[in-house]
């Protein structure tokens, strides 16, 4: 049921379930400042409070395979839910602060204005790779162009080098980590991110200090999502700013 989602709660702010229609589940592991909803984004958004801004690697609406091309037979992952339809991002713009990654797939949606990253992941020039040598983001609040250049290419990666991806567009964590500096986010504001995935957001707001909340309606996304989360919560319980 699409209007039925399950919250793992850590905060004791932020946002609540829907009302009558929620299942409560006891908070897990240690550590304070972040919400997880499994279920459809569009049914827990309406009950978010205290909401600073959105960070998000949504579904671009490309109907990305990552079983095809000549390495599918070594791909542990699924097709992303909702990437085979066009993605519509005006359900997040009420926020006072979003930023999106894929955005350049709809970029038509956006509104005039806001600002552009790139992320450079091949690093050098005729670095040959089956994926794309770049992607890009859209930001709500600012003007400038911005870059980011961090290595992540199969087995080729500047960072989290011999850990297995998760998710079949995963992000580095400092990659995201960056996107909360250049948002100009303070120590201690909370962050969405509507489409968790496997939680790479979640996992850049606990090094940073920001709080967050994440939704996510694949259930086996999800549950990584919150395994990630634990294990890096586990390592320290950080005091977050009010």
């Amino acid at each position: 049921d699409a209007g039925e989602c399950r919250r793992e709660n850590r905060a004791g702010r932020g946002g609540r379930c829907g009302e009558g229609d929620g299942r409560r589940v006891e908070p897990t592991g240690q550590g304070d400042g972040v919400d997880l909803y499994l279920g459809d984004c569009l049914e827990v958004l309406p009950y978010l409070v205290g909401v600073d801004a959105v960070v998000t690697d949504p579904p671009y609406g490309i109907a990305y395979d990552p079983n095809c091309g000549k390495h599918s037979n070594e791909s542990r992952h699924g097709k992303v839910i909702g990437d085979e339809s066009e993605f519509n991002p005006a359900h997040l713009f009420g926020f006072r602060d979003v930023l999106i990654w894929g955005a350049n797939n709809f970029s038509r949606k956006l509104p005039d204005g806001g600002q552009w990253y790139f992320w450079d992941k091949v690093v050098q020039n005729g670095m040959k790779v089956r994926i794309s040598e770049a992607e890009y983001a859209w930001h709500k609040r600012g003007t400038k162009p911005r870059g980011f250049r961090h290595l992540w290419a199969g087995a080729y990666r500047a960072s989290e080098s011999g850990e297995r991806s998760e998710h079949p567009t995963q992000k580095p964590v400092q990659l995201m980590q960056w996107c909360l500096i250049c948002a100009k986010l303070e120590v201690g504001a909370t962050v969405l991110d509507p489409y968790m995935g496997s939680g790479t957001t979640g996992i850049a707001c606990i090094r940073t200090g920001r709080r967050f909340i994440g939704i996510e309606k694949d259930p086996v996304h999800f549950e990584t999502a919150r395994s990630r989360i634990e294990r890096e919560l586990a390592q320290g319980r950080f005091e977050f700013g009010s």
